[in-house]
């Protein structure tokens, strides 16, 4: 009898320890966050650990955002996705239509949503429903040298004047030494031109690309006039801007870091809102969201997904990643925080990235927009290089989306 007693408390224990082995739900995330990124999204993930005890968080670094997305797309067809990841959104919007997303609107609250600012709702919303959070974000600001400008410009009028002033051959051997400006042949610069032009990238339907509209026109017209003062390159410009060989330009507002070790020692520098186009001042908002599947996960760990992408923006670690990070907070009560304004007063180039974040856009919502954004960089490089002008290349990038995706 009493081994009989024995045996059964041991088992018993062993089944109560199991019983709490199971309890806990094990959850992966997938990102391509590397060196300090990653380390904050490390610190982050350690924290909702210790407020979530019952949640084992498992990290997966895989890659390049190329890497992930095509990991991602493997294991969809596999039926075995992740708990949550990193997404963009033409991503995203493939994942939905194949029912593989829980949609966030059922699950997270008004209040949430309400404090996001309009484009990163935006940004994860399809179908009319939310299917991701914003997390690493950034915005388009101007960048300027302030040895060279007091003021810099607030109009597109301004931004062609003072380029042209600032366009200069110092030495007098009859090169140019010193450009107002500085362009790369990116899609999203002439996103930023088009959309501040007042153009709309696509139809209702989205079969048809709208970029050889008057605002398409205008603003690739602009964008060859302010060619002429410009050092134009392909490679990122915080090198050229750094050594002073470029007095402004605009970037993402992920670049700062890069900036200001580039221009250390060399000169000063400094953010502006955008300069106002003949519609609007807005700017690009970029940078992936996060969201959770529900292939290949059970609903316990559907729950602490939504759990962890809800904690990984709150105001204070979507503030402390900023700091860490230069991106920019994702919620209206971060950026209004005392904690955040006192970082402006002690780090005030990021008013202007912060001002950006609240007056963004973004891209629309196609499953195939990495491919069709590619139109309008190989639009903008040819504008550049004198080999075609701004109404024909348009045309021909619009029948280029006709003939594929329309």
């Amino acid at each position: 009898m009493k081994k009989i007693l024995a045996f059964t408390l041991v088992f018993s224990l062993v089944i109560g320890l199991t019983g709490i082995a199971f309890a806990e739900t094990k959850i992966t995330f997938w990102h391509s966050m590397h060196r300090e990124h990653k380390e904050a999204l490390e610190d982050i993930t350690a924290a909702f650990e210790e407020a979530n005890p019952e949640v084992d968080v498992e990290l997966v670094d895989q890659g390049g955002y190329g890497e992930l997305s095509q990991k991602l797309t493997t294991s969809a067809a596999a039926g075995k996705l992740p708990t949550a990841s990193q997404q963009y959104e033409d991503w995203t919007i493939q994942y939905v239509n194949a029912d593989l997303m829980q949609p966030l609107d059922e699950v997270v609250s008004q209040e949430l949503i309400d404090d996001l600012p309009e484009a990163l709702v935006n940004s994860g919303t399809f179908h009319d429903k939310l299917y991701a959070l914003p997390f690493n974000k950034s915005a388009m600001v101007l960048f300027y040298n302030t040895d060279l400008i007091d003021e810099p410009p607030a109009t597109w009028g301004e931004l062609l004047e003072i380029s042209a002033e600032l366009t200069k051959d110092t030495n007098n051997d009859g090169e140019i030494d010193q450009y107002g400006f500085g362009l790369r042949p990116t899609p999203e610069l002439f996103s930023l031109f088009f959309h501040q032009a007042g153009g709309k990238f696509l139809n209702e339907d989205k079969t048809e690309l709208l970029i050889d509209s008057e605002e398409g026109i205008e603003a690739l017209t602009y964008m060859k006039d302010l060619r002429e003062y410009s050092l134009y390159q392909t490679g990122y410009l915080s090198g050229p801007f750094g050594s002073g060989k470029v007095a402004m330009y605009i970037g993402s507002s992920a670049g700062a870091p890069y900036v200001d070790s580039a221009c250390e020692g060399n000169h000063g520098w400094d953010t502006a809102p955008l300069p106002d186009g003949p519609a609007n001042g807005d700017s690009m908002i970029q940078g992936t969201n996060v969201g959770v599947f529900t292939v290949g996960n059970t609903q316990a760990q559907v729950n602490a997904g939504v759990d962890f992408i809800q904690f990984m923006i709150k105001d204070k670690w979507t503030i402390d990643w900023a700091k860490r990070t230069g991106y920019i907070p994702v919620r209206k009560s971060a950026l209004d925080s005392e904690e955040w304004q006192k970082y402006l007063d002690e780090n005030p180039r990021y008013r202007a990235m912060t001002q950006m974040m609240r007056e963004g856009f973004v891209y629309p919502h196609h499953p195939d927009w990495y491919s069709v954004r590619n139109i309008f960089g190989n639009i903008l490089e040819k504008t550049m290089l004198g080999k075609g002008e701004p109404k024909e290349l348009l045309e021909e990038g619009a029948k280029t989306f006709a003939e594929k995706y329309g």
